[in-house]
C-alpha cells in the first residue's frame, strides 16, 4: 500500500488533483505501520544486516513526509483542483 499509494499520489500530484494529499497521507501512514512492525516488533535491523538499511529507510520516510506536506500545502494554496 505504501509504494503504490506513493505512485498514485505522485500521478495525482502531476495531474494537479487535490486527492493527492489524502493518498500521500494514506501511503505515509501505511509506511509508518510497516516501519513499526519491521523495526519495533520483529527486530528488522538484525535481519537486514547493516545500519545502511536504517539510514535508507529513514530517508524514504523523510521523503514520503515531505511529499505529503508539499501536497497539503499546494492543496491549501488552491494549486490542486
Amino acid at each position: 500500500m505504501a509504494v503504490w499509494g506513493g505512485v498514485l499520489g505522485a500521478v495525482l500530484l502531476l495531474l494537479r488533483k487535490k486527492l493527492a494529499a489524502g493518498v500521500f497521507l494514506a501511503s505515509f501512514l501505511s509506511m509508518v505501520v510497516t516501519i513499526i512492525y519491521n523495526f519495533g516488533l520483529s527486530n528488522g535491523l538484525e535481519h537486514m544486516g547493516d545500519p545502511f538499511s536504517l539510514v535508507f529507510t529513514a530517508l524514504i520516510f523523510l521523503f514520503a513526509l515531505l511529499l505529503y506536506l508539499y501536497a497539503k500545502a499546494m492543496k491549501n494554496r488552491g494549486v490542486l483542483l
